[in-house]
Formats: C-alpha cells, sequence, structure tokens
C-alpha cells in the first residue's frame, strides 16, 4: 500500500467508510477503481483527485505530498 492509498483509506475511515464498496458509493466511481486506489495499484486521475477532495476533504497536494514522502 502506498503512501497515497494509506492516506486515502485513513480518510475514508474517518468518515465511517471501512470497505472499497463504501468508499465507490461516497466517491462515485465503480467498485474496481475505489478498489485499486485503496490498494495502491491506479493512481487516481484528476477527476478522481477531485472526487476525493469533495467526499473527504483530502486535496491533491495533501495526497501527493504524502505520496512523495515515501
Amino acid at each position: 500500500m502506498s503512501n497515497v492509498s494509506a492516506t486515502l483509506v485513513s480518510a475514508a475511515h474517518a468518515k465511517g467508510d471501512t470497505s472499497p464498496a463504501a468508499m465507490a458509493a461516497r466517491l462515485g466511481v465503480p467498485y474496481l477503481t475505489a478498489y485499486r486506489w485503496a490498494t495502491g495499484r491506479n493512481q487516481p486521475s484528476p477527476a478522481g483527485l477531485a472526487a476525493i477532495e469533495r467526499a473527504y476533504g483530502l486535496t491533491s497536494a495533501a495526497l501527493l505530498r504524502t505520496g512523495a514522502a515515501a
């Protein structure tokens, strides 16, 4: 799990989303997309970053900063 995915999962858990299915529902993305972001298999696109910011208040700068620190 990358730092980006760990940060995303942590923010999701703080909102009560403890599964990729719950994350997908809140983000408005397919289950597999949320699963891949949560496990670090894929990184969010710009549209995905915008959805994450709306849903979890996690800015793209915060996600990218934590990812760069790895």
